[in-house]
């Protein structure tokens, strides 16, 4: 199941200098500096009210002393009060702090809970999250410890992006890891594959000592795409794949067998568990180079049928027997002709590996992203019908 992946390239374009890292180090530091600028408190919703500081809409809890949002938080609060955010902000700060403090009064009426906030204490006092007491926080900055303690994992170098105007510096032979394209030794290069915000982090990294043979005389790269937020803005996630190349603007190409572990920040406990799984599960995906070798090899030499009817036949019976519904009859159809049209990546279009192949590229048509991450994983369910 190959296809192109553009998430890190789309972090790679639009990243602002002062979101970049050259190193998981200097990650780590910023990180936890800003961990370390941040108290959380829980406060009944119905305490919770808005004021106009000058031109600044600002949050008052019980204590009376005002504090500013961020962006985020301010469409937090706003959301969780029923009140549009966008309409909000174009209004005088006095108005809308009246506006926003109605709606939490309403609100409060009907849901009698407590709010977690998020605060950022150096210098003036801002709300950087406002959110459900039932969130269980993980740090970026414990994120990013776990990745350093990841022996033989790198982070492609990275060009330096349009209408970039940080740091940069040329790229020497060690930055180079194989399977780059576009880039090589003596080009300008900037903070690529690290990124953390105020709101999230993003990691891109490979493991260049851990290459497989892809069935069919070629080779392929681990890598992986680590993401998190300390307010709510995405899940703390994993999502492993093998590659054949990535670019010097990070896009990763012809990935296979892509899949995510993904978990949610709700329920006391949940996150510790979760982070002892995601540990575990990045040690395995580093040292399990025969088992993902095999697994190819298998695919590709399981030919299902000796026409496209036949092979649509045996895909959808295992697909009805097996609970997988979103593999229908003209998703399926669609991905045999992707296969077809790409046999010199695929091989064989009637072998198992080359229909899961396409039908990862074919969902990468679709604008629907629950889509395709659902049929990404019915396409990696597939894959068990060669052991």
């Amino acid at each position: 199941m190959s296809a192109n992946l553009m998430a890190a390239s789309s972090q790679w374009a639009k990243r602002p200098s002062d979101e970049r890292f050259w190193t998981l180090s200097d990650m780590r530091q910023a990180c936890e500096s800003s961990r370390d600028g941040s108290a959380v408190a829980t406060v009944p919703f119905a305490k919770l009210s808005a004021v106009g500081v000058g031109e600044d809409v600002c949050l008052v809890g019980p204590e009376g002393r005002p504090a500013h949002f961020t962006h985020y938080a301010f469409g937090q609060l706003a959301a969780s009060a029923g009140a549009p955010a966008g309409y909000l902000r174009e209004l005088p700060a006095s108005v809308a702090a009246q506006a926003l403090t109605a709606s939490i009064e309403r609100a409060a009426k009907l849901e009698r809970s407590d709010r977690s906030i998020l605060f950022h204490k150096n210098g003036q006092l801002t709300a950087r999250a406002i959110l459900s007491d039932r969130y269980d926080r993980v740090w970026d900055a414990d994120v990013v410890e776990m990745l350093e303690k990841l022996h033989g994992w790198r982070t492609p170098a990275g060009r330096t992006p349009p209408g970039y105007d940080g740091p940069t510096r040329v790229a020497t032979a060690d930055d180079i890891l194989p399977g780059q394209i576009n880039i090589r030794e003596g080009s300008e290069i900037a903070p690529s594959g690290l990124y953390a915000s105020d709101h999230d982090m993003f990691a891109f990294m490979v493991a260049p000592d851990r290459v497989v043979s892809d069935g069919a005389g070629g080779s392929l790269m681990r890598g992986i795409f680590v993401r998190n937020s300390e307010v709510g803005d995405a899940a703390l996630s994993v999502t492993f794949f093998l590659m054949q190349a990535v670019c010097g603007n990070h896009i990763v190409w012809n990935a296979t067998g892509v899949h995510e572990i993904r978990v949610r920040h709700i329920g006391e406990g949940t996150m510790a568990r979760a982070f002892r799984g995601f540990e575990a599960e990045l040690r395995r995906y580093h040292d399990a180079a025969p088992e993902e070798e095999s697994k190819i090899v298998a695919a590709r030499n399981m030919v299902l049928g000796n026409s496209k009817d036949e092979v649509l036949s045996a895909i959808l019976s295992y697909a009805k027997t097996h609970s997988l519904p979103i593999l229908s009859k003209g998703r399926v159809a669609e991905a045999l002709t992707v296969a077809e049209e790409h046999t010199d990546w695929y091989g064989n279009p009637r072998a198992l590996w080359g229909v899961v192949a396409g039908l990862t590229q074919a969902s990468q048509r679709t604008g629907f992203a629950d889509d395709r991450s659902a049929v990404d994983k019915a396409a990696g369910k597939l894959l068990e019908m060669a052991f």
